[in-house]
């Protein structure tokens, strides 16, 4: 068995503080992960704007205790307090990581603006979203990002084409079940597609009968799939902050079952592009999550 952990970093309180937990956590149990992390503003708090708009959000803030998983200045950055730099701020978080061995790219440039706006961006906005984000990387860690992550699984035909251009070597923007290429219209993108393929905690923990480390460690455990790569993404938000332990016995439950822990760089690496299915992006929606994600769709041959 084969996992990834993708660890999605959307905060600069999740980058001080949660990335270097999680490293530690891994470091501690000798294993690797990829880390995504946001290159610009923490406007955290303009998220308030789903409590509005879509009342299953406020349900999930209730579930998973997000004012105690964030911390009230974030919850509030970019509102009522001034937005915080992420990535630039704190740049020797990220070029630890890299000397550790650990992968690194990109999870956008503002992440509330791209998860929340991307149809209305349009094709210059979204370019210079993308042109942020990477000119950030590249200033911090002197080479060329090679990965891209899209804040809240969201991405439309436009910024798909627009990271096809890029030559990166993967992007993993989607929820699905195996790597593939994306079809956007006649045209089949040449960068291949690495999906989440299970929940993530802030979707699962605190419903019905997932109340505790051990029910939740079985019900991934139960989802794992020997025959397949596993993506598992966990956020360093959550996983980061007050749900350390469960990313900690997950971990050790995994490795008892013999899963071998690798990046998504490794995967990537070994892939013949040619061969990749060919699927569509479609939108879908989830259990636990609020709004739409974006998703793979049925093979197109």
């Amino acid at each position: 068995m084969e996992i990834a952990l993708k660890v999605d970093v959307d905060t600069r309180r999740g980058l001080e503080e949660g990335v270097p937990r999680i490293a530690r956590l891994l470091e501690s149990e000798g294993i690797t992960a990829s880390f995504y992390i946001a290159m610009g503003p923490d406007n955290s708090g303009r998220a308030i704007v789903r409590l509005i708009k879509n009342p299953g959000f406020a349900r999930k803030m209730i579930r998973t205790r997000a004012v105690t998983m964030y911390g009230v200045r974030t919850m509030l950055s970019g509102t009522l307090l001034p937005s915080r730099p992420i990535a630039l701020a704190v740049p020797q978080v990220l070029r630890v990581l890299s000397h550790s061995g650990f992968e690194v790219g990109v999870h956008g440039y503002d992440h509330v603006r791209w998860q929340d706006e991307i149809d209305a961006l349009g094709e210059a906005a979204i370019r210079a979203e993308l042109d942020d984000a990477f000119e950030a990387f590249r200033a911090i860690l002197r080479e060329p990002a090679k990965a891209f992550a899209a804040p809240g699984w969201r991405t439309n035909a436009t910024a798909m084409r627009l990271l096809d251009r890029m030559g990166l070597s993967y992007r993993s923007d989607t929820r699905g079940t195996t790597p593939y290429r994306c079809v956007v219209g006649a045209e089949t993108l040449a960068t291949p597609e690495i999906p989440t393929t299970l929940p993530t905690l802030d979707e699962v923990i605190n419903r019905p009968g997932l109340g505790d480390t051990a029910s939740i460690v079985r019900f991934y455990m139960a989802r794992m799939r020997d025959d397949a790569l596993n993506v598992h993404t966990v956020h360093a938000e959550t996983e980061g902050m007050g749900q350390l332990e469960i990313l900690a016995a997950l971990i050790r439950a995994l490795k008892e079952r013999g899963a071998v822990f690798v990046r998504i760089a490794e995967v990537v690496a070994r892939l013949d592009r040619e061969t990749l299915p060919r699927c569509p992006v479609i939108r879908a929606t989830l259990d636990g999550r609020a709004g739409w994600i974006s998703a793979q769709g049925p093979p197109a041959d």
